[in-house]
């Protein structure tokens, strides 16, 4: 994507930077490198990629393009998630399928932007040392329903 965030340890602060220059040419979408992610790593990755999706499905800036590549990482997020997180590498399909569904959320946001849970989530995480996956499951329900997004139950 065209975005990075740096972290200073020392302050507890995150900078975002945005530049479309940030984007690669190529990228290698290789699923054997998440086979063994730790659980933990892998719900907070999963819920990340969730918010992601969904923000960009919200945004004003969404399209029909980054819609239907939202809503796609979406369903496979939804099939995918809780075998990934409790099977882990006994369930690699599930894993790859996780991995191939983070990309998608990705390349959604890339073009339609994120909101107002990512940018709470980077303060929330810094501050707190929340791993940024958990700060956005914390935050989205209270921040959809303030907004009259999404219903999740």
């Amino acid at each position: 994507t065209p975005f990075a965030v740096i972290t200073d340890s020392d302050t507890h602060i995150k900078y975002p930077i945005a530049d479309y220059a940030l984007s690669p040419n190529m990228a290698i979408i290789g699923p054997d490198l998440v086979y063994t992610m730790p659980r933990g790593l892998a719900a907070a990755s999963g819920i990340d990629s969730l918010t992601h999706a969904l923000e960009a499905l919200a945004s004003i800036l969404a399209t029909p393009f980054t819609d239907g590549i939202a809503i796609e990482a979406i369903h496979m997020i939804f099939e995918n998630l809780e075998k990934s997180v409790n099977d882990g590498a006994n369930n690699p399909l599930a894993r790859e399928n996780m991995h191939y569904a983070a990309t998608m959320a990705g390349m959604a946001f890339a073009q339609a932007f994120l909101g107002v849970c990512h940018s709470m989530a980077h303060k929330l995480g810094s501050a707190y040392n929340i791993p940024h996956g958990v700060a956005n499951a914390h935050l989205f329900q209270n921040i959809s329903d303030f907004l009259g997004i999404a219903k999740l139950e």
